[in-house]
């Protein structure tokens, strides 16, 4: 018979101008509540959450605009107030893409189904999340934390913080509920509309509590929206 080569091994780690980058191998995964079986080709995902650093530089050698209210002495911060389209062009500058609903979520929780990106356990020291667990008016939320923070709460494969800190984006157009077309319509002019694009965010943020469904939750924001507490990060293909 005819030995086949093997396919070369890929490194665990990417490091470039942009940040460093975990591998996700090939292969199935349980996504979702109802932990179904998706099988993905691998990818890279970047390590940590975008950062204030990382997307500076972009904004200068692109002549982007830097987000409102950035903050140039917290390089290592995840940056926030981005749209979708401004994390798009980021990633496309870095010859990267915004990771899928499917390929942030087996990143995050691994291959069995996990409840949290380190296991089972509702553990919320490991995660930059608010400190109750029901939303108390007269408790203000953690401030978001650097990028590298939590290690301890990593993902299987070594992704930071993701779930708490920022909201994550991620390449999976949504349906815009009348409950979010009614908020949304008094946060931005002109008001978004059903036909517009809306995406959806992943892994909640300093601002929500560590529950049970937040891994597999997600909430939905228009294309052009940019908030305080929504960053995102970049996969790339091997």
């Amino acid at each position: 018979w005819i030995e086949l080569p093997k396919k070369p091994e890929l490194p665990k780690i990417l490091t470039l101008s942009t940040g460093d980058m975990v591998l996700v191998p090939e292969g199935t995964f349980l996504f979702g509540k109802n932990k179904e079986q998706i099988s993905l080709p691998a990818f890279y995902i970047d390590k940590t959450e975008v950062t204030n650093k990382a997307y500076a530089d972009f904004c200068a050698a692109a002549n982007h605009p830097l987000p409102k209210n950035f903050p140039p002495n917290q390089p290592d911060y995840p940056v926030v107030n981005v749209s979708f389209e401004d994390a798009q062009q980021f990633a496309a500058a870095a010859g990267k893409k915004i990771p899928t609903g499917h390929q942030w979520e087996k990143a995050a929780r691994g291959t069995e189904g996990w409840m949290f990106p380190w296991g089972n356990d509702k553990d919320p020291a490991k995660a930059n999340v608010y400190p109750k667990e029901n939303i108390d008016p007269n408790v203000p939320p953690m401030p978001v934390r650097p990028a590298t923070d939590f290690a301890l709460g990593a993902s299987p494969f070594g992704a930071l913080n993701m779930v708490g800190n920022v909201w994550e984006l991620v390449d999976q157009e949504g349906v815009a509920s009348a409950v979010a077309l009614k908020r949304f319509a008094t946060r931005m002019q002109p008001a978004p509309t059903a036909d517009d694009r809306w995406y959806v965010i992943r892994g909640g943020s300093n601002r929500e509590p560590l529950v049970d469904d937040l891994i597999w939750d997600s909430s939905t924001v228009p294309a052009k929206w940019k908030y305080e507490n929504i960053g995102f990060r970049c996969v790339k293909d091997p």
